[in-house]
C-alpha cells in the first residue's frame, strides 16, 4: 500500500467504487492518513500525482514489455 492525498482517495473512490483506501487516525480526523492498493489501475489514475504511483506504473510498464519480448521469442523459436 502506498499513501495517498486526499485528493487521490476521492478520485479513486469515485472512480473505482470496489477498492477501499485505509485510513489512519479515525478518531482525530486532523492527523490521518490515507493509504491506497496497488492495483495497476488504481496506480495508473493518480501516477500524475503521486511519484511512488509513477514508479510503479513504470514497473508495470517495463514488466509487461518484458513478457511480451519473451513471449515473441518463445514463437519465433517454435514453442
Amino acid at each position: 500500500m502506498i499513501p495517498v492525498t486526499k485528493e487521490e482517495k476521492e478520485l479513486i473512490t469515485r472512480l473505482f467504487p470496489q477498492f477501499k483506501v485505509a485510513r489512519t487516525m479515525h478518531q482525530d480526523s486532523k492527523r490521518h492518513h490515507y493509504y491506497a492498493v496497488e492495483a495497476e489501475g488504481v496506480m495508473r489514475a493518480i501516477s500524475d500525482t503521486n511519484e511512488q504511483a509513477a514508479a510503479i506504473v513504470a514497473e508495470f510498464d517495463k514488466r509487461r514489455k518484458l513478457e511480451k519480448a519473451r513471449k515473441e521469442n518463445a514463437r519465433i523459436r517454435g514453442g
